[in-house]
Parts: structure tokens; sequence; C-alpha cells
């Protein structure tokens, strides 16, 4: 009998030298027996944050070298390493290019999310950064940035892609220049160079830079380009088979000797039974004096007043939108008259938008 009882003897002498302790709950923690020497002891488990924890496995993409056109789609995928719901709030992207969307609004914990990002490369060339803004309910990590980088070639490169003339005075002649540009190695030439506006002129020569050939374009626009905006573009016809033709825009704004500020007007979205006004300074740059003699609207519903600042110097114009008039767009001009001999008239475009009245509640 004496030898059955022994063993638990020694177990309450063990537990009262605090071999053993039990933790609060009344549950027993075993202690684990030490590593043996030369054993490595067994890896922790990850740290678990107490709320939602946002983790992604590569914010960063890098997309390497695309062709200008391609649509490059990345999954960035993440994990909820919290211990509650994580919540996504809102996606928002760099630039209109680039498009994000998430597979769930809420991850549990534990769970995993993607957001989806797809960047079209059509408008750009080189070396290229794009982000995505995702906003979360981690408190440690509210504000997550994901990133696609890379470099955007093509085959046949205009530089600049684009002709802006900016605003000139009437009767100048300005002269921009445009660089089309292919590998000199590849069997492609330039068939053809054209344009509509009369008052453009384009002059082509060869071109040869940096291991590249092509055609530097001067592009002209001479003294008989009208007042006000004017567009036009150049299309270059290639034998490249990934890019047959390029299409250059080009814009711009030719000034008198009357100039108005701001040139055109937006009255933005104005609700119906409201009103809305609207300044335009006129101003004469002339060496006579150029007399503002009147001002007509052609926009129904929209008002236009002279008031003179200076006689033949100044005025101001002041539109005003009539806001009982039916809901729609307002899309018109208003008539300037001077007694300039070369700018008896000219136009104001106007635009806008009458919306219904909300009703109340």
């Amino acid at each position: 009998m004496r030898g059955a009882v022994m063993p638990v003897i020694l177990m309450i002498v063990l537990l009262a030298h605090g071999g053993c302790q039990a933790p609060t709950g009344g549950r027993v923690a075993v202690a684990q027996p030490a590593p043996a020497v030369g054993t490595a002891a067994p890896a922790s488990p990850a740290p678990v944050t107490d709320g939602p924890r946002i983790v992604f496995q590569e914010p960063v993409y890098d997309f390497g070298t695309v062709e200008q056109g391609e649509q490059v789609t990345r999954f960035f995928r993440f994990t909820n390493q919290g211990s509650r719901d994580l919540r996504i709030h809102s996606l928002k992207s760099s630039c209109g290019c680039t498009a994000a969307v998430i597979s769930a609004d809420v991850i549990p914990p534990g769970q995993e999310g993607t957001i989806s990002a797809t960047f079209d490369t059509s408008r750009f060339l080189g070396e290229k950064v794009k982000t995505i803004t995702v906003y979360s309910n981690d408190p440690l990590q509210p504000v997550t940035t994901l990133t696609l980088q890379g470099e955007i070639t093509v085959e046949v490169a205009a530089d600049p892609p684009q002709v802006y003339f900016g605003r000139l005075r009437r009767g100048e002649e300005v002269t921009r220049t445009v660089e089309i540009l292919y590998d000199a190695q590849k069997p492609i030439t330039i068939t053809k160079v054209e344009h509509t506006h009369p008052a453009v002129r384009v002059r082509a020569e060869e071109l040869e830079k940096d291991g590249k050939k092509g055609k530097r374009l001067f592009v002209t626009l001479t003294k008989t380009v009208g007042l006000g905006r004017f567009n036009d573009q150049i299309v270059v016809t290639t034998t490249s088979h990934k890019r047959p033709s390029i299409t250059i825009p080009i814009f711009g704004s030719i000034e008198g000797d009357v100039v108005m500020q701001p040139p055109q007007v937006s009255f933005g979205v104005v609700r119906s039974g409201e009103s809305k006004t609207q300044e335009v300074s006129v101003k004469s740059r002339a060496a006579k004096p150029v007399r503002v003699l009147r001002v007509e609207s052609a926009v129904a519903g929209v008002g236009a007043e002279l008031t003179p600042i200076k006689e033949g110097e100044e005025y101001v114009i002041t539109l005003r939108v009539d806001g009982e008039r039916e809901p729609g767009r307002i899309q018109g001009e208003v008539r300037v008259f001077t007694d300039h001999p070369q700018e008896k008239t000219l136009t104001i475009p106007l635009y806008g938008m009458i919306a219904a009245r909300q009703a109340r509640r």
C-alpha cells in the first residue's frame, strides 16, 4: 500500500515548490521540456495584431519593358493578419489611366484578398510610375500605396507627341519642331505626312540620332490663321506593322488687339430657380482706342450687360444665367461688337448645365 501512495505525495511536493504553475482560470499549463543540445527550438507562431492588419505580399510591381498601347495588369495579394475584420474603404489611382478593383470590401482574420490593377499605356512613353492608394481600417497602416513601374517603348515615336503653339498675337508666324524616330536597324520608312488646316505648313527633313532614323518636321503656323482657337492634326504614315500611322495634334489660340479674359465662360451646374453670374474683362492693346459698341447673347436664358471702365480701353461684360429657364445644357456664345477695322465681331463661348430643382424633404 505504501508503495502505491508515494508517487502522489511526490507530485504534491513538486507543485508546492513551484515545479508547475497553474494559470488563472483553473487550467494547468504543463511546462515544455527544454530542447536537447544541438536541437533548434520550435518556431513561434506569427504575432496576431489586436484589430485588423493589412499585409501585402509585394506592394511594388515592376512590369519591365512593354510596347505602347499594352494593358499592364497585376493582382496585388494581401492578407488580414489581424484579429478583426479588415475593411477596405476606398481605392484611389494616381491617374485615369490606371483602374483598380478589389475582390471584397471585408476580409475576415487570416483570409486573403486581391486588388486587380490595370494600367493603360496608350498615352505614355519612357519610364513611368503609377500608384494606387488603398484606404482601410487598419489602425497601424490606414493608407497603403501600391506601385506599378516600368518602361514603355514604341516602334515609331513622335517627340513631342503634340504641338501646342500657346497664345499668339495675330500676325505672328511661329514654327515648332517634331522628331519622328525609329530603330535604324529595322526596315521602316515614313511614306506620307499630311495635315488639313490651310494656315499650317509642314516641312520634313531626314534625321539620324542616337542610332535611330526618321524625320524632323518643321510645323509652321502662318500669319493667315484667324482669331480664336484653332485645331489641326498631322498624320504620319509609316511601313511599321506595329504603328502604321501616328497622329500628332496641333492646337493653340490667336489673340488680336482686343483681349478677353477669360476667353470662354463655364457656368458649371446651376439649379433651376437659381441664377449665376460671371464676368469677362475686355481690354484693348491697340495703338488707337477701340470702342466696344454692344454685346449680344445668342443663348436663351443668358443675359449679357456691358459696362465701360475706361472708354476705348477697358470694359467688363457681366453674364447672367436666368435660373427660370428649363433644365438642360447651356451652350452657345456671346457676340462682342467693336469699331476695330479687323476685329469687328468677337465671340465668347458659353458652357454649363441647368439642373432640375431638388425636392425639399
